[in-house]
């Protein structure tokens, strides 16, 4: 059943925004005047938002950008810049054997099959396209290529985040691009005449109010909703303690805008926190997966609880509702040396332990209960926990949880049995809620009937439907810059 936007807002009782949020569902009228006309109008200048900019430019459209902070980047400033794709040059030249089909397989059954239908096959063959743009036109490099979780092979392209951004900034101001800061967006504009979404409210940081009109489309890239408490808590209550990391402009406005024209949504209740972290961390270097190189995850009755090797997503999901929320990871000499000299970059927080030197948020002993005790765990119970395990890595399968590789599909399974032995509390942050606006391999935003919204187009944290239940490494980061690149050329596109 298709159902134009007048009749759509005019159902009464009709149940609007699918979450619990409220929004007014009724379309916001053009304005008499517009502080400016342009092309393309995009809510949001991350990397999403940036990427979009750059297509729709080299597209030949007048571009705006709108950017609450005084600052571009968003949470694409501040990530660790994984970026997962597949074929690349870089694969290729280490003899990695990838393709389109491997990777949407990976993305289908790390999200449990949850993922809307052709979204990652859409995903495999943008973020080559995407990936071919950064390195070869604005000429940024990756400076890794590591194997994480989700992928059965390495296909995560290691880049520094604000050189990223930074390139794609420039790139976009050279070819016209206007940004403007301290600007957020506030309605969606409906033209009645057109059908269509037509421009932007934003409204600046003193209040006032700014009409924006987009003659082909908007393009909303203003994030997801992680530094919203309110919102937060109402998908996952359990996360309500938890660190955030993300960019300080998350609080998911953009959804609301397009809830307000019958937007669906995809993911909700997906939303997990990653694990790993250290309690208080400022930053993503104070993130360890030392349990990717052979650690185990225990409570604070020294007891594991999880597989080890599955997503830090995964991981995450069942550390918050362990007793008191606390979590440790153990670990020893061996599989620290082994982390710091194979992924140096990923175990930024372990090269001091190479040199003799012991951190002060990590327990170190030359005993299992040395340890154990200093870290105010029952040292006999994580003894116990660390034999059982060593006798299934003697057998080469974890007989407990069914761990059988490091982590996802890659590694053979170690030991802890050299001295000295670590314990690190580990936290969980949020650096992203990886749900939203559903949309299709075009970044059109989908209403609740299934159909596309005219004139909105959607990329990044703000959208849904990707990701599933679970969450492949480098996809994030992947998604934001490759649809905002397709987002842009197919607004720009536009008649």
């Amino acid at each position: 059943m298709t159902l134009s936007r007048r009749t759509f807002f005019s159902i009464a009782g009709l149940p609007l925004v699918l979450t619990s949020m409220s929004a007014h569902a009724v379309p916001t009228k053009t304005p008499n005047k517009y502080d400016g006309e342009y092309d393309v109008v995009i809510v949001g200048a991350g990397g999403a938002g940036l990427s979009a900019a750059c297509a729709a430019a080299e597209n030949g459209a007048k571009v705006l950008v709108l950017e609450k902070n005084i600052f571009v980047g968003g949470s694409s400033l501040i990530t660790d810049g994984m970026f997962a794709t597949q074929g690349t040059k870089d694969q290729k030249k280490k003899g990695i054997e990838d393709s389109p089909e491997l990777y949407a397989k990976d993305l289908y059954e790390t999200g449990l099959n949850f993922s809307e239908k052709g979204l990652p096959e859409a995903l495999a063959a943008a973020s080559l396209k995407e990936y071919e743009w950064l390195t070869e036109v604005l000429g940024v490099k990756p400076f890794a290529l590591v194997h994480q979780g989700g992928s059965t092979v390495p296909r995560c392209h290691q880049f520094k985040a604000p050189d990223v951004i930074k390139a794609m900034e420039k790139y976009a101001k050279e070819r016209g691009v206007v940004i403007l800061n301290g600007l957020s967006g506030k309605r969606l504009f409906w033209d009645d005449v057109k059908q269509k979404i037509c421009g932007v409210l934003a409204v600046t940081n003193k209040g006032e109010n700014k009409n924006y009109l987009a003659k082909k489309a908007v393009i909303l890239t203003s994030g997801g909703f992680s530094r919203n408490p309110d919102v937060l808590k109402r998908f996952n209550p359990y996360l309500k303690e938890v660190q955030v990391l993300s960019g300080s402009g998350s609080m998911g406005e953009g959804l609301l805008m397009a809830q307000a024209y019958g937007a669906d949504v995809r993911d909700m209740n997906f939303i997990e926190a990653t694990f790993g972290a250290k309690p208080g961390m400022k930053s993503i270097d104070e993130l360890s997966f030392m349990h990717f190189s052979g650690g185990i995850v225990v409570n604070k009755n020294s007891k594991r609880f999880v597989n080890e090797s599955k997503t830090y997503m995964e991981i995450s999901h069942e550390a918050v509702r362990q007793p008191g929320g606390k979590v440790f990871t153990v670990f020893d000499k061996a599989i620290a040396a082994k982390a710091v000299n194979e992924t140096p970059e990923l175990a930024r927080m372990w090269k001091v332990l190479m040199e003799g030197k012991v951190p002060d948020y990590v327990f170190s002993g030359n005993s299992v209960e040395e340890v154990a005790r200093k870290a105010g765990l029952d040292g006999k119970a994580l003894a116990e926990s660390i034999d059982k395990y060593n006798a299934d890595v003697e057998k080469g399968r974890d007989l407990e949880y069914g761990r059988e590789h490091l982590e996802g599909k890659n590694g053979k399974l170690l030991k802890i049995s050299e001295a000295p032995f670590y314990i690190f509390p580990t936290s969980n942050a949020i650096f992203g809620t990886y749900c939203g606006l559903l949309f299709n391999p075009k970044a059109q935003v989908i209403d609740v009937f299934g159909d596309p919204i005219p004139g909105l187009y959607a990329a990044g944290e703000v959208t849904g439907g990707l990701h599933g239940a679970g969450y492949v490494s480098g996809s994030g980061y992947a998604k934001a810059l490759s649809f905002g690149r397709v987002a842009g050329l197919e607004a720009s596109s536009q008649a």
